[in-house]
């Protein structure tokens, strides 16, 4: 519902001068995602996930190019049994982790992005969407 609730007409409006744009935001977490999860795919040898990342022209691909890639690493995860979730190795950044570790890891990048989404509605003087009715 954060995603869905950016306007398009924010997708370039950086809320200070050194923030990422709204745009920048969905794209950053789109690709952070995929590149994670392509790197637990290559280490469990599964076929490539078919993520085809590409930076957004505008909002409304952006949201769907994110929703895409979300929705491939919800099937990817889906298809991970709990070997292949406790299985450990050795990160591009030199860190051993479990498969479980590193998609905390994922959802904990998310989770950061969306707060500075919301911290940017505020900056902008505009309520985020909710995620639930009251």
């Amino acid at each position: 519902m954060v995603i869905a609730g950016i306007r398009p007409e924010w997708f370039d409006t950086r809320p200070f001068p050194e923030a990422m744009t709204f745009g920048e935001q969905v794209d950053h977490i789109a690709y952070v995602e995929a590149d994670l999860l392509d790197e637990i795919a290559d280490t469990l040898e599964f076929e490539k996930i078919p993520f085809g990342f590409e930076k957004s022209a505008d909002l409304s691909s952006a949201a769907a190019q994110w929703k895409r890639i979300h929705d491939l690493g919800d099937q990817f995860i889906e298809r991970l049994d709990e070997d292949k979730l406790a299985f450990r190795y050795l990160t591009v950044s030199h860190v051993h982790v479990s498969v479980i570790q590193m998609i905390n890891t994922v959802l904990e990048h998310e989770i950061h992005h969306r707060g500075e989404i919301v911290s940017y509605y505020r900056m902008i003087n505009t309520e985020p969407s909710k995620r639930w009715k009251d």
